[in-house]
């Protein structure tokens, strides 16, 4: 059991990633699709052009943020006075 909780420790970084890429590519592509309104032709190019470019920016970003700020560890001790005995 000790080496699953571990594991799920390990794997804040690699869920902090993913979330990123997969939001990037969405907002990108969402965004690249509504640039394609614009364009005359080419409806594809530019969809796939923000998908890129936000799946891009958004691992940028995801190297800023740090695993603690993205998902913290839960603190198991309790808060002062919380086990007072005047409770």
């Amino acid at each position: 059991m000790p080496a699953r909780e571990l594991e799920l420790e390990d794997d804040r970084a690699r869920r902090r990633d993913i979330t990123c890429a997969a939001t990037g590519l969405l907002l990108g592509g969402s965004l690249g699709a509504l640039a394609s309104t614009f364009v005359p032709g080419g409806s594809l190019l530019p969809t796939m052009m923000g998908a890129l470019a936000g799946g891009l920016v958004s691992k940028l970003m995801a190297m800023r943020i740090s695993v603690e700020d993205w998902d913290p560890r839960i603190n198991r001790r309790p808060y002062v006075g919380t086990r007072s005995p005047d409770d």
